[in-house]
């Protein structure tokens, strides 16, 4: 288990409260969004509640504590999450294999990531992305979320467009408060509309539920393997370019490392592979999150902290995401993100060279949705940019 860093003074002078508004928003999106999918894997292998809460706490406590350590220790908005290609390749992959064969599988996986962490050669890949590249596939990452705003819009006019109308204005008013008030505003809509469910909410603690492991060949090959390479080019591949596109650059083996210890002390209590946060890590990292970048640090802290006292409730807060209709959850997310997807859409047309079709190659591949081998398409995207760019810049043959 990793241990927290201590939190230091300077945390609290650093502080803003646009940064605890961006960790809570970080937090809201993430249990309204990939977190719910560990229903569909509970119900295809057949888990009991109890165990699907539990892989949820795991989740929630274990990449709280690791996001907290990495962004204090390097004064970068480093987020961590559950590989989210990894919770639905589960979904098909996981059903027939005894779930303590899967968790051993789990252990494995994360000390695969460990020894990943620890073989410079691919950490230097890593670091090696060019800035608008890592730009180009950050903003291929986030369009959909705007795509899914505007969607929701189509279904719910008269609630989506009170949240953009909010957002908009309040851009021009007071910009660091312009997610507050579309979050305040979807509640307000849907409460006037009438759109707010009214099941009553359970407050309860929950109990996590000890895993023994136990390893097989067959559940390292079909799970353990897979989920390695889907946490590499899902997560962190594309992790370390969402962080490199808003002007951070962590060393990629101590991050590697950490996620990998995490992931193995969360593995015994049924989660699977904890990362490096690429969605997300927009809100925390974007300039939303802090007027200073140097400090934006701070809003990674508190995401984590709001998903530790959020884990301890994992069942309650799964309910209160229920209360939302999940347009006004696609609305939130879309809108929270617009900025960041603004900006990254500049810096990877703004920094590549005149005539240069490695931006345009990157968001189309990645927005295709393609997965050949079973790869998501945010790894065949960057390959295949970085596949121009070298086409593009290498010396002309005689």
């Amino acid at each position: 288990m990793t241990t927290v860093a201590p939190v230091p003074r300077t945390f609290w002078r650093d502080t803003h409260p646009s940064a605890l508004l961006s960790g809570l928003i970080t937090m809201v999106i993430g249990w309204a969004g990939p977190n719910v999918l560990i229903y569909s894997v509970a119900q295809a292998a057949h888990l009991s509640s109890a165990t699907a809460m539990s892989w949820l706490w795991a989740h929630a406590i274990f990449t709280g504590l690791v996001g907290i350590t990495l962004s204090l220790r390097t004064r970068m908005p480093i987020l961590s999450t559950w590989s989210t290609p990894g919770i639905a390749f589960l979904v098909t992959a996981l059903p027939g294999i005894p779930f303590p064969e899967a968790v051993g599988a789990f252990i494995t996986s994360g000390v695969l990531v460990i020894l990943l962490g620890t073989f410079p050669p691919l950490t230097r890949a890593l670091q090696a992305i060019p800035a608008p590249l890592a730009a180009a596939l950050n903003a291929a990452i986030l369009l959909p979320f705007g795509f899914r705003a505007l969607q929701a819009f189509g279904q719910m006019p008269l609630l989506v467009g009170a949240m953009i109308l909010t957002f908009f204005v309040l851009r021009q008013l007071a910009p660091r408060w312009a997610v507050a008030g579309v979050l305040v505003a979807g509640v307000a809509a849907s409460a006037g509309l009438g759109l707010l469910s009214g099941a009553p909410v359970p407050l309860e603690l929950t109990r996590p539920q000890f895993v023994m492991p136990a390893f097989s060949v067959h559940a390292t090959l079909n799970l353990a393997l897979p989920l390695t390479l889907l946490a590499f080019t899902g997560q962190f591949v594309p992790g370390f370019g969402v962080l490199k596109a808003n002007g951070y650059e962590p060393a990629p083996g101590p991050v590697l490392r950490a996620c990998g210890v995490a992931s193995v002390g969360a593995a015994l209590f049924g989660c699977h592979n904890l990362t490096l946060g690429a969605l997300l890590a927009n809100i925390v990292s974007g300039p939303e999150a802090h007027p200073d970048a140097s400090k934006r640090y701070t809003a990674a802290v508190w995401a984590g902290a709001f998903n530790i006292v959020v884990g301890l409730f994992a069942g309650t807060v799964l309910h209160l995401m229920g209360v939302l209709p999940t347009q006004a959850l696609a609305a939130l997310a879309g809108l929270a993100l617009l900025t960041a997807t603004a900006s990254s859409l500049g810096a990877a047309f703004q920094g590549s060279r005149a005539g240069s079709l490695a931006v345009p190659v990157i968001l189309l591949v990645t927005l295709s949705g393609i997965t050949p081998l079973g790869i998501g398409s945010a790894f065949w995207g960057i390959l295949a940019g970085l596949a121009v760019h070298w086409v593009e810049t290498r010396p002309a043959r005689t």
